[in-house]
């Protein structure tokens, strides 16, 4: 049902967003009037300049793009790393900080253009060939590419800004867990272990297993911690970070294929220790 969803409605939503910016975002819209150049001369002036234009918007889309992405990476790490050193620093999945870029990239790519002729007094030129664009569209291409950032790549940017403070610092005597946006920070003792359990992954909604191995622990306030919810999908835990947790919890690994198959903590006992 949801790949019939994308299939159908994705086109859809492209076909209608089209038909919406030829009826409210008309040529008339755009500073250039039609009667102060005629089609004959923009063909003329910019037929041969296309390609530049094209190549500049893939440079300026490319530069936003891993700019952004290292940016935003490099944000992430950094407030990860702040406070006492961790011996395991687990960030997001990678795959996070893509999004905004991707979504920035191929949206203000044509603002980042037509704004840098402006910058360099080629305003009137830009605007020129802003309709010229237009024209063949069918509708003012700027606008409605602005009103995309605005109601699409802001929201997105947004979204991936708070998701700037999530980690989790494995230190000497403590995880540090720092969750999305205002959630705050949470420290779980080593001492308040009740039991460590490896992961093999999470089942889809067909029962399919996806392999996502993790470390799990749950602590005597029936809080859980899982490593499974930072970084990529991996089919086996990191040795080092195991054998970490094991020998600061001093509790034997139970195992399970999924978290959602580990039984309720059994407050009468614990693990035997190590």
């Amino acid at each position: 049902m949801i790949a019939l969803f994308i299939r159908i409605g994705i086109p859809l939503a492209i076909v209608l967003v089209f038909a919406l910016a030829r009826r409210y975002l008309p040529l008339s819209t755009i500073r250039v009037s039609p009667r102060a150049i005629t089609v004959d001369e923009l063909d003329s002036s910019f037929a041969s300049k296309q390609w530049i234009v094209s190549l500049s918007m893939i440079i300026a889309g490319g530069v936003f793009l891993f700019g952004t992405h290292a940016l935003l990476v490099g944000l992430n790490r950094y407030l990860a790393s702040r406070g006492e050193p961790a011996r395991f620093l687990l960030l997001p999945q990678p795959a996070v900080w893509w999004f905004f870029p991707s979504f920035g990239a191929l949206t203000l790519s044509w603002e980042i253009v037509l704004s840098a002729m402006a910058l360099v007094g080629r305003e009137a030129e830009a605007d020129s060939y802003n309709y010229w664009s237009s024209l063949k569209a069918g509708f003012d291409c700027r606008r409605i590419l602005r009103w995309f950032a605005l109601l699409v790549v802001l929201p997105v940017g947004i979204l991936t800004v708070l998701a700037l403070p999530e980690h989790s610092a494995v230190r000497e005597s403590d995880i540090r867990e720092c969750g999305y946006g205002l959630a705050g920070c949470r420290t779980y003792l080593y001492v308040d272990a009740r039991r460590i359990t490896l992961v093999d992954g999470f089942r889809t909604r067909d029962g399919k297993l996806t392999r996502r191995a993790g470390i799990v622990i749950d602590f005597n306030d029936g809080e859980r911690w899982s490593s499974a919810d930072y970084g990529d999908f991996k089919p086996q835990v990191d040795s080092a970070l195991a054998k970490f947790l094991g020998d600061k919890t001093r509790l034997l690994f139970n195992s399970f294929q999924t978290e959602a198959d580990i039984p309720p903590l059994d407050t009468t006992k614990t693990n035997s220790p190590r």
